[in-house]
């Protein structure tokens, strides 16, 4: 049965530096936050919403408190002593409920060993499947599901807590066995 700890090193992604997975310590908060928080802001205007400043804020204090407050399973990826990118399962044992990476260090393999790390742990743990979710239109993170073997099974409106606003979302599943 695997741990569900992470490796203690990923291969290195395409071009760049070897990183590391490694779990969310207190010392890691700050940026954890900050990650979170520009690597949404990165993806753009996904939705008419997202210009409202008052969901700006929102969503910022949200990732800035998220460290600190939750009970979940935080994964962080390290490159060099630096926190680029992070990961968590929240609430449900087969819901990979955050990838998120910081916008200097995408495209390099980072999200892809995030969410392959949390599939090999719930499949130790022995879980049939693996959920994950996303904006309709964040193509970039769809696409980067789907080459790690999810599918898309539902999509439509839902609402979000923390931004207030209704959101075209699209829920997608791999099953581990």
């Amino acid at each position: 049965m695997l741990s569900s700890k992470p490796p203690a090193h990923s291969p290195p992604p395409s071009g760049g530096n070897t990183f590391t997975l490694r779990l969310m310590t207190a010392a890691d908060h700050d940026v954890v936050g900050r990650v979170g928080w520009e690597s949404w802001r990165s993806t753009g205007p996904l939705d008419r919403g997202f210009a409202d400043p008052k969901v700006g804020q929102r969503v910022k204090n949200a990732f800035l408190r998220f460290p600190s407050t939750t009970n979940g399973h935080v994964v962080v990826a390290d490159m060099d002593g630096c926190v680029v990118g992070w990961g968590a399962r929240e609430d449900e044992p087969d819901y990979i409920s955050d990838i998120w990476i910081a916008p200097d260090f995408q495209r390099r393999g980072i999200g892809a060993g995030l969410v392959q790390h949390f599939c090999a742990v719930m499949h130790s743990e022995g879980l049939r499947q693996a959920r994950i979710a996303t904006h309709q239109k964040n193509y970039s993170a769809i696409a980067l599901y789907k080459r790690c073997g999810f599918d898309i099974v539902w999509q439509g409106m839902e609402h979000d807590s923390i931004m207030g606003l209704e959101l075209p979302k699209v829920r997608l599943k791999k099953l581990l066995f």
